[in-house]
């Protein structure tokens, strides 16, 4: 079995969360014994694969997925999407952006069968693998998708995470009993709403993530807005010891974004040890449970309750043992094997 990975072409221009997904994703099937290429679109033939696994419901994708089923590849999508009318309603833009995007959110809601490029991505998939059982029912209901077509994978961790230690960072920056955020710095994140949200407090709150270009004007604003207590440090790489240390050292992880699914950052800093304020909106209730504070991304009293709460808190590990037991890349590479197996055996009894 030959799998091709594949995503849309300016994915990893602004890398996040899916993009972790994919490698991590990529580095535990091998580890399995499971042929995975990045897909070469220079020197790759589609035909000298079984499966085209894409990452992320984003049309640009949709060409090749369409020139896959013409060829006879079996396609999986993970879709990491998420749809309600809060985030489309927080479309960056000017009003007639956010009316167009609520248009199309009113457009899966009330009319689930009117075609579009991304239901034409669902509909040719052979299988869609959501991040969680609320992701599943929005592709059930937006998409009309068959309740058979999902396999449900959720995201995972990596265990170094877990043995992260705090002295690094904190001799590097001088920051103790901080609050942080990690993630590009972006509307969707809502980093400006937290930076308002802990205005006038004495809490530290740095931010680790390299602004994404295509919003130059949010990250000004965020910068204006920022007090004494805000300190942004840029982008750290996924795979740095620094990055770790700095999730050890926080006392709270903050992520008040308009939507996650779940929050990765989120899962990583809850494993080295931090106390959790995530958003009530999208699938981090699957994932947290009542292990973390939930907050209203749109409500800085919310924000900043939660954050006070959190604050408090002692660290009890529970949250730590929580996502050891439960979210790691070998039960996610494990889960996506299933799934390739059933899927490369029932087009081999097809074939016969």
């Amino acid at each position: 079995m030959k799998v091709a990975f594949y995503v849309y072409p300016t994915a990893f221009q602004n890398a996040g969360g899916g993009e972790v997904q994919l490698l991590k994703t990529k580095e535990h099937l091998e580890k399995l014994g499971v042929f995975v290429k990045f897909f070469d679109i220079w020197g790759d033939k589609l035909r000298d694969f079984d499966i085209l696994h894409v990452f992320g419901s984003v049309k640009d994708a949709l060409p090749m997925m369409e020139e896959a089923k013409r060829a006879g590849i079996k396609i999986v999508l993970s879709t990491i999407c998420w749809y309600n009318w809060r985030s489309a309603w927080e479309t960056p833009g000017s009003w007639v952006t956010r009316a167009a995007a609520l248009g199309r959110h009113a457009g899966k809601v009330f009319f689930p069968f009117v075609p579009s490029e991304r239901k034409r991505m669902m509909e040719i998939s052979d299988v869609l693998m959501p991040n969680s059982e609320s992701e599943a029912l929005q592709l059930e209901r937006f998409f009309q998708v068959p309740r058979s077509k999902i396999v449900i994978i959720p995201n995972g961790v990596d265990p170094a995470f877990s043995d992260a230690q705090a002295e690094p960072f904190i001799e590097k920056y001088s920051f103790r009993d901080f609050v942080l955020c990690v993630g590009r710095i972006e509307p969707r994140k809502n980093q400006l709403g937290m930076i308002r949200a802990l205005s006038g407090t004495q809490v530290p709150f740095v931010l680790i993530g390299d602004f994404v270009k295509t919003y130059p004007d949010y990250y000004q604003a965020c910068r204006k807005a920022a007090g004494p207590n805000v300190h942004f440090l840029g982008g750290i790489p996924h795979s740095s010891e620094l990055l770790r240390s700095a999730y050890a050292a926080c006392r709270t992880f903050l992520l008040a974004s308009w939507l996650e699914t779940p929050g990765l950052a989120a899962l990583e800093a809850g494993l080295a040890g931090a106390t959790i304020v995530i958003t009530q909106e999208g699938a981090t209730r699957e994932y947290f449970k009542d292990l973390a504070v939930y907050v209203n991304p749109a409500d800085h009293g919310s924000i900043r309750s939660g954050i006070l709460a959190a604050h408090e808190r002692k660290k009890d590990g529970l949250l730590q043992e929580h996502i050891r037991k439960n979210f790691s890349w070998e039960h996610t590479a494990q889960a996506t094997l299933d799934a390739y197996q059933k899927l490369y055996s029932s087009s081999r009894d097809a074939e016969k």
